[in-house]
């Protein structure tokens, strides 16, 4: 074949070429070809045949003597008795970006029957209903000119509506009636919660926000002094300037700084400077910049390949670069591990990746590339651009602007720098954001928006949550624990001290909560930051309502409140404010996602309080221990009480989950990962709940086991589905990343402790 050549090594004379699946994943969730074995009296003759999703497939023949089988895989054709036109297809992207934000579709309805010519704006959650057809935005062709609808025809829909509102009457009707599971639980709990005694005054708890940051890198005195000349007020002035990130969303220049240092150095705070004094000077002086040890290296092997010793843990952004030929030291390795599985990546892989990342990022903030501060004059999308960018893409006119305007703030601030006098820098600043609002008004945020967000910034009160939930969590637990073996230890002035520090922690939570949600413009429970924290604002609510007179519910509702905010806080979890798809704007999904995350949260309260009663069983010894034993009996009580809050929040979030899913797209269910596996969890915590009905499984112990255990089913819902299937609510990509170690040790030491708690197991 022309320079080619082909040498066939071997001949097989009896081999047999077939199709073989060599994944059980499959694209979309369905087969890509499918086999069938056709058989007509005593013949037989195998078919493969390939599934064309929303087209009919391709029709294949198969002669049996006088018999003929066509067998096609296919989309069926159903005629309609009307028929739509398409007048225009819209579609929005986010400003600045190729993300979309809304599409719609402009349709006429003609009923020749009916004699109907009515016009139709049909969008994402807005459908088309018609003699009992729906119609529904499903996508759109690549040119941008063609519409991709969903139909449905489902008579069942209001039937099944009036079920689910008559189950979720049923169960919260089950949680007041005077004979039901659940008031008998409480009389229990407050019964028993009577029997302890109480009657003593501590005073403690001196919360105040820490900076848990730790100490700064060595750094020359002289080189600190440049970086702290620039003036504090004026930063901060720079950092209410707009910015449009590269998703297309507004926000000040304050959000970009805090999130650039965050990112380079993996701390919020460096040498004492504000993010914006930092991020200023990167884009004045980055000769000066690139020689700051402010990198952070997350490997000692990292840092001997380029060059320093192994307990180095920040670089300076020049030690990445050789000095004879500037060439990136660490290339070859970083290519390497990119083309890596996921599964063979070792951690060295992963900090090179991150350090790769962080180099990048500080590279694009030494070009100025982040500085997309200048809307494009009539643009369609309403694109900004950096300055660079903006010269070389703007009409004349608009690039000479953009050239004056930048070239002034410069010189502005760099005279700021050498005389301290920085008014004329502020008028620079002006300048820019006076060409800002001329072209882009409309898109800019409010100034309102502005500041609450530089607040939000600024207090990081999620992050100071971490602290306040879990010393408060330890100290109560060791009161707890206290109280149980010493009686005449008075808890009455702890549980009130306790219980108002919690309600000031809850109260910052739901406050932060309600900022993200002002600033974002949608529900704060859109992506993997904001479901955990909000399930940890959830467990707090639970703990509080169901738990407030109990030391060892309220301490568990503190600690498992402040893990899962650190969870929340830890570096595979991204904490920025992002821009919604359009699937997701939709009041329905605001409602299932809210009441999901908040059964989460008392089904995690039930799990914790579950964990400590097998302590407790540890603790009480084969002959038992009366305060002990009660302890046993009211956690037990309060848990159960969770579950069964949990277990209803989480079967309602379902059936509106159910109901979003009709409404955006015109299914109930899909068999979608984390739908499967939320009705497993389902399944699971009823089994759990419904033990005691067999005799012989009926005890505490039992319950508690299965209720600490039954949470993995919760979090395989929300990382295992996350992270590791692909479906519509995941975020994983590609091939699965590998399971932590730290899992492998919890289910370990689980089964030791709940074979330790087995040994006491008979209460007295």
């Amino acid at each position: 074949f022309g320079e080619n050549a082909i040498v066939l090594k071997d001949v097989h004379e009896k081999a047999i070429v077939k199709l073989g699946s060599d994944d059980i994943k499959t694209q979309r969730g369905q087969a890509e070809y499918m086999q069938w074995k056709v058989s007509v009296g005593d013949k037989s003759k195998i078919i493969t045949t390939r599934p064309y999703q929303g087209r009919t497939g391709k029709v294949h023949r198969l002669d049996f003597n006088d018999v003929h089988v066509d067998m096609s895989v296919g989309a069926k054709i159903i005629e309609l008795p009307f028929s739509i036109k398409l007048d225009n297809f819209e579609l929005e992207r986010y400003p600045g970006s190729m993300t979309p934000a809304s599409y719609s579709s402009d349709v006429v309805l003609i009923d020749k029957e009916q004699n109907i010519n009515m016009p139709y704006k049909i969008y994402m959650n807005h459908i088309l209903d018609h003699r009992n057809y729906r119609f529904f935005q499903s996508s759109y062709d690549q040119d941008e000119k063609g519409t991709v609808l969903s139909v449905n025809h489902d008579p069942g829909t209001w039937p099944t509506y009036i079920g689910y509102i008559l189950l979720t009457l049923g169960m919260i009707w089950s949680l007041f009636a005077p004979t039901g599971r659940f008031q008998k639980l409480l009389k229990g709990a407050k019964k028993l919660q009577a029997s302890a005694s109480a009657a003593a005054f501590v005073g403690l708890l001196a919360l105040s926000p820490q900076n848990l940051d730790a100490a700064s890198p060595a750094i020359d005195e002289n080189m600190l002094k440049t970086m702290q000349s620039y003036n504090a007020v004026h930063t901060k002035n720079f950092g209410t300037l707009a910015v449009q990130d590269h998703q297309g969303r507004m926000k000040p220049m304050d959000t970009v700084a805090h999130e650039v240092v965050a990112k380079i150095t993996g701390r919020s705070v460096l040498f004492k400077l504000e993010p914006t004094q930092m991020f200023l000077g990167m884009i004045m002086q980055p000769e000066l910049y690139q020689n700051v040890p402010m990198i952070k290296v997350g490997h000692k092997k990292i840092a001997v390949t380029i060059g320093l010793p192994e307990n180095t843990k920040y670089a300076k952004f020049t030690d990445f670069f050789s000095r004879e030929d500037n060439s990136y030291k660490i290339f070859s390795a970083v290519t390497e591990a990119s083309q890596k599985k996921p599964l063979e990546k070792t951690q060295y892989d992963k900090e090179l990746l991150k350090i790769d990342e962080r180099v990048n990022v500080a590279f694009m903030a030494y070009q100025g590339s982040l500085l997309r501060i200048f809307p494009k004059p009539n643009d369609a999308n309403n694109k900004w651009m950096a300055p660079m960018d903006a010269i070389k893409d703007y009409p004349k006119a608009q690039s000479d602007a953009v050239k004056m305007s930048i070239s002034a703030y410069f010189q502005m601030v760099a005279e700021g720098l050498k005389t301290a006098n920085w008014s004329h820098a502020d008028l620079a600043l002006k300048g820019i954001r006076q060409y800002q609002e001329k072209y882009g008004s409309a898109v800019i945020p409010s100034q309102s928006h502005i500041d609450m967000e530089i607040k939000y910034n600024k207090f990081g009160l999620f992050s100071k949550l971490v602290p306040l939930y879990l010393i408060l969590g330890v100290l109560l637990l060791v009161f707890a624990f206290i109280n149980v073996l010493k009686p005449a230890f008075s808890m009455t002035w702890i549980m009130r001290v306790a219980l108002v520090v919690l309600m000031v922690g809850f109260a910052m939570h739901i406050v932060g909560l309600g900022i993200r949600w002002y600033i974002a413009g949608h529900a704060p429970w859109s992506n993997a930051y904001e479901s955990i924290v909000f399930i940890a604002a959830s467990t707090v609510f639970a703990g509080v309502v169901l738990a407030r007179r109990s030391p060892f519910a309220l301490a568990g509702t503190a600690i498992l409140a402040g893990v899962t905010m650190g969870v929340a806080h830890m570096s595979f979890i991204n904490p920025e404010i992002t821009n919604l798809v359009p699937v997701l704007k939709s009041y329905w999904l605001m409602i299932h996602v809210a009441t999901i995350i908040s059964g989460d949260g008392f089904l995690g309260l039930g799990s914790i309080l579950s964990l400590l009663v097998l302590i407790l069983y540890i603790m009480r010894g084969k002959n038992g221990n009366e305060n002990i034993d009660r302890s046993i009996k009211e956690l037990t009580n309060l848990s159960e009480m969770g579950l069964i809050i949990g277990l209803f929040l989480l079967t309602i979030g379902n059936f509106l989950g159910g109901v979003w899913a009709n409404e955006s797209w015109g299914r109930y269910w899909g068999w979608d990962a984390k739908e499967t596996w939320a009705a497993v969890t389902i399944l699971i915590y009823a089994t759990v709940l419904h033990l005691r009905f067999i005799p012989s499984m009926k005890s505490n112990f039992i319950y508690n086991v299965s209720s600490t255990w039954a949470y993995s089913t919760v979090l395989m819902t929300y990382f295992g589905v996350n992270y590791y299937l692909s479906g519509l609510h995941s975020y994983a990509a590609g091939d699965p990343v590998p399971i932590p170690m730290w899992v492998y040790y919890s289910v370990a030491g689980l089964f030791v402790l709940t074979v330790l708690a087995a040994r006491n197991r008979k209460l007295s």
